[in-house]
């Protein structure tokens, strides 16, 4: 196999993306995230982890089955060959992953430069957020089987991802006093809030109660950081 030239090898500088590349190739068909997963030993969850950025990089692409039934669809990884850009998906699941490494943030803010040369920038961006939203844990599921409330699953996943919320007391507005990719949210804000801000618009969107994002305020202050999201109803028939 010919040596590969993409700017973000160092994606697999780990051994765990090394060997689900390689367990991605020796397949005679796209692995699902539970398959490449007993591949090489590891759990499912750092599997997706892992997988996601190996599609960032454009060494892996990524699928979706349609399911005959309601749900999520089922996600399929292959390598890619020749490795893709795949920029929007990239920004997507990079910037909306506060597990990410450090290491990951120079990798981000690249991919954020190439979606800030698009003719617009924040709509590529909302998109990809809206997209992503499949990819995140059962967690979210979990909240709309107990009948949570939106404020009560947007605070929660946005607790999961890093972002310090913050309810305020009798109303659906939230307060954002962190951000995983914060330096590289002040250099490329649209396109960094913009994937966040469709990533919370799919999520009450899942919820099916007519409940909308309202309002959403990226860096309301800049020191210390504060984004607000205010969160809609459904008007009362």
């Amino acid at each position: 196999m010919s040596e590969r030239q993409s700017p973000y090898h160092q994606v697999l500088a780990a051994d765990s993306r090394s060997a689900l590349l390689a367990a991605l190739e020796a397949a005679d068909h796209p692995l699902g995230v539970a398959e490449a997963a007993e591949a090489i030993g590891v759990g499912e969850s750092t599997a997706r982890f892992h997988l996601s950025l190996l599609v960032s990089a454009g060494l892996v692409t990524r699928t979706a089955d349609r399911r005959a039934s309601a749900g999520r669809p089922f996600l399929r990884y292959a390598p890619a060959d020749p490795p893709g850009s795949a920029a929007v998906d990239e920004v997507a699941s990079l910037v909306g992953t506060a597990s990410a490494p450090d290491r990951y943030e120079e990798l981000a803010g690249l991919l954020a430069s190439q979606l800030d040369g698009t003719a617009d920038p924040g709509a590529a961006a909302r998109e990809a957020g809206r997209r992503w939203m499949p990819e995140l844990p059962a967690a979210v599921d979990q909240a709309r089987a107990r009948g949570d409330s939106a404020a009560e699953v947007v605070t929660g996943l946005m607790d999961r991802l890093g972002f310090a919320p913050e309810r305020v007391a009798g109303s659906d507005e939230i307060r954002l006093r962190a951000c995983p990719f914060e330096s590289v949210a002040r250099r490329h804000r649209a396109v960094v809030c913009g994937v966040h801000l469709g990533l919370l618009e799919q999520t009450v969107a899942g919820l099916g109660d007519g409940t909308t994002v309202g309002g959403f305020e990226p860096f309301a202050t800049e020191d210390p950081l504060l984004c607000v999201v205010g969160l809609r109803a459904a008007a009362s028939a």
